[in-house]
């Protein structure tokens, strides 16, 4: 359902654009555009579960954090004098986290490898574009020069016939 929404949002850049004059072109903001397209690929290969999945452990992390601070106070209540042979709390509560920090490592390692993705993908795009622009403003420049060429011959040629009438 989330990627509707952002199909909509695509939708509506495109529609906001700026339309151009006797053609049926429209500039578009690409920024926003790209980000959007970043945003349907995350959803697309599951990227609104890492939010969630990232929600969720913030909240597991605190219950770990609740349950081992009360673990830790009901022993000292009953036990007050006898020497306790759990490890402190911040190791235990590290030994619950330790997984939790190893997944989100793992969530922020994809999210560099994406980045990386959409940075290459943006890239090859920039150079295709440019490739399509070179080959334009050549074909542009050919015809420009053929025709200054052509109207030098037309004025050396006038020229000289107006020599021969004299």
């Amino acid at each position: 359902m989330e990627i509707l929404g952002l199909l909509d949002s695509l939708e509506s850049t495109i529609l906001d654009g700026f339309k151009i004059p006797m053609t049926k072109k429209t500039l578009i903001n690409e920024e926003q555009v790209l980000i959007l397209i970043d945003k349907i690929r995350l959803v697309a290969q599951g990227g609104a579960d890492f939010v969630k999945k990232a929600i969720d452990k913030d909240r597991i992390r605190s219950q770990a954090q609740d349950e081992v601070i009360s673990t830790s106070t009901q022993r000292q209540s009953h036990a007050p004098t006898q020497q306790s042979v759990q490890p402190p709390v911040d190791i235990q509560l590290e030994m619950k986290i330790a997984p939790e920090k190893a997944k989100a490592a793992e969530i922020v390692d994809q999210a560099y490898q994406i980045a990386k993705e959409v940075r290459e993908g943006a890239d090859k795009y920039a150079d295709e574009i440019l490739s399509n622009l070179e080959l334009t403003s050549s074909r542009i420049l050919r015809t420009v020069k053929a025709g200054r060429e052509r109207l030098q011959k037309n004025v050396q040629g006038s020229g000289s016939s107006e020599d021969s009438n004299v």
